[in-house]
């Protein structure tokens, strides 16, 4: 019998030929870690929002709201401490006024009455050159009070802005300066005539004042200084 009689025997017309692929070690491990990745990936989604690109900008999002408020707190925090220690200094010059206008209303007793000079329109020599010297002072000050209240106007070619330069730093200096003066040198001015008796009562009274006007007017430099360098800063 032929060899093709032979198979025609042993294999029918139903016969089919399968074949089964070996299991691949690395295939498997590929598609195991492939699948392990996903769960967990979908896992982690899941704790956010359903994409990963939700997540990120989740992330992302929840620490701009906590600097914002910070930034913006620490300008306002800035803005209210130099307005406050810019009151401190205009609240000083105000301390001096009214500490000197009361020593020389309480020391005028000796060269006439202020209010009934100014009731009588009749002021003598001695106390019109008394209270010429306190109003020199207080018009001195008054001018620095408002002086101490602007602030100055800076410019980098583009913009302009106001920037507190520590103005009225000068009116604290000249004011201890000038009472240390009227103490040393108010000895010296003779009693007569009449006008320099009564410029002599004045500076008598404002040299008398130098020991508290130290503090004040120590106390008002400092203040100016933290204004102008704080600008700065």
């Amino acid at each position: 019998m032929s060899s093709r009689k032979k198979l025609s025997t042993i294999f029918d017309d139903d016969f089919e030929v399968t074949y089964e692929e070996e299991p691949s070690v690395f295939t498997d491990d590929y598609h195991t870690d492939a699948s392990r990745q996903r769960q967990f990936e979908e896992v982690e989604y899941d704790e956010y929002d359903d994409t990963p690109t939700v997540r990120r900008k989740r992330r992302d999002h929840s620490l701009v709201p906590l600097a914002a408020p910070i930034r913006k707190g620490g300008k306002a925090l800035s803005k209210f401490s130099s307005a406050l220690i810019r009151q401190l200094s205009v609240i000083l010059i105000l301390s001096i006024m009214c500490f000197a206008a009361y020593n020389f209303w309480r020391g005028s007793a000796l060269y006439g009455d202020i209010a009934e000079a100014f009731e009588t329109m009749e002021i003598s020599p001695v106390l019109a050159a008394y209270f010429s010297v306190a109003a020199v002072f207080l018009l001195f000050e008054l001018l620095s009070l408002l002086w101490a209240m602007t602030r100055t106007r800076v410019r980098d070619g583009f913009t302009s802005w106001k920037e507190d330069t520590g103005r009225g730093m000068f009116s604290f200096i000249a004011v201890f300066v000038s009472s240390y003066l009227a103490f040393l040198l108010n000895r010296f001015i003779p009693e007569s005539p009449e006008v320099l008796y009564g410029l002599k009562g004045a500076l008598d009274v404002y040299g008398s004042l130098h020991n508290v006007l130290f503090g004040l007017c120590a106390a008002g430099v400092i203040s100016c200084l933290i204004r102008k360098y704080k600008s700065n800063a």
